[in-house]
């Protein structure tokens, strides 16, 4: 039987993108059919709950040709996998990534082979997420390359993927493949686990899921330029009104260097929520300094703010309201259009689900050892 198989890094297809012809009609058309769900989401709806009997036009199955194109969801095509070797030499990895192959069919994986005399065909056939082929006795994993390198920042901080331990990745990663050996059981997001069915379904409004998430070229230029023009991002932040309430928290009898490193490992909402009820907290919260450490632990996926050491930062820029601004910004969401934030969108939400990995994956390296 037929079916598709999804990456195990973002969940996207390998294959069956559809972009639908530029039209006035097809454009109005695809507008009414977002915003219908738009209203539904707002309303604490889910999208699914929109039944096809609400609808008076044929369904909409096809990305937006103004937000994606051939050009940048041909990345989508290229399919490599991580497997395992049974009869790997001793001491060294068992567990291999292919070289970039295509998603045929049916849970197979095709890897042109590389010219050897020992090797007359002229291909590999991989299975994933099944029981193996001749190619590798065990489930092969699939994946794009660029989500396997921000796996690879998510588990070591750089992007060498000599650092990381494939025979522990392998292990951590097999014993989640799902019941229908298409995906791994993670958080890929739900407009991602919306479009995974028996094939890959192009939902409208939902084009940042199949945008390439490191080849962003327009970002740079957009922070640079709020930066220097946007005044929100300048404005001091607001004063706490301690008018009728007691500033005395828990917070205020602990060092502030103690409040301090609590606050850094909250969620940036939190931060905003108990600065707005401990004092502690919004006089620790009120530094620039903070919201530049608080930016670089909690955006790690935005490394084109993380590395920029020469980009020009006014100096009355307030970093709290960066920090808020960004995160609003680039948090991945149904609807979203703008070309410049859709890739980094799709970055952030593959962070997510390589976090899931990396938990279980340190768990699982072996510890060095102690000389007594």
């Amino acid at each position: 039987m037929a079916f598709d198989c999804y990456c195990a890094l973002c969940g996207v297809g390998f294959c069956g993108m559809h972009i639908e012809a530029p039209s006035e009609t097809a454009t109005e058309r695809r507008r009414r059919w977002i915003e219908k769900r738009c209203r539904a989401l707002q309303a604490g709806r889910d999208i699914g709950q929109v039944s096809e009997g609400e609808e008076t036009e044929d369904p909409v199955r096809s990305y937006d040709p103004r937000i994606v194109g051939w050009d940048n969801i041909s990345w989508l095509y290229k399919a490599h996998c991580l497997g395992w070797n049974e009869s790997a030499p001793a001491g060294t990895s068992k567990a291999f990534i292919s070289d970039e192959g295509y998603y045929a069919d049916s849970g197979e994986l095709v890897v042109k082979a590389r010219s050897d005399r020992d090797r007359p065909r002229s291909q590999r056939v991989f299975s994933c997420y099944g029981h193996g082929s001749e190619e590798a006795p065990g489930p092969v994993l699939p994946f794009h390359w660029c989500c396997f390198e921000i796996l690879t920042r998510t588990l070591t901080g750089a992007s060498d993927t000599e650092n990381v331990n494939m025979d522990v990745l392998y292990n951590v990663m097999t014993p989640l493949c799902n019941m229908s050996s298409s995906a791994l059981q993670l958080s890929y997001g739900n407009d991602v686990e919306r479009a995974q069915g028996r094939y890959w379904e192009c939902i409208p409004g939902a084009e940042y899921c199949a945008t390439h998430p490191t080849n962003t070229p327009g970002i740079d230029e957009y922070i640079q330029t709020a930066l220097e023009t946007n005044s929100g991002l300048k404005t001091s932040s607001a004063e706490l009104n301690l008018r009728g309430r007691d500033p005395t928290s828990p917070f205020g009898r602990l060092p502030l260097e103690i409040v301090y490193q609590i606050c850094m490992f909250l969620p940036g909402d939190a931060v905003k929520a108990l600065g707005q009820a401990s004092l502690s907290i919004h006089l620790v919260t009120q530094d620039n300094l903070f919201w530049k450490k608080f930016m670089q632990r909690d955006m790690p996926w935005l490394w084109e703010l993380q590395g920029a050491k020469s980009r020009k930062i006014p100096q009355d820029v307030n970093f709290k309201r960066l920090y808020m601004w960004l995160n609003r910004i680039t948090a991945p969401r149904y609807g979203m259009d703008d070309v410049k934030l859709i890739g980094v969108a799709n970055r952030r939400r593959i962070w997510g689900v390589c976090e899931e990995l990396a938990d279980r994956y340190h768990e699982s390296l072996p510890q060095p050892t102690v000389s007594g």
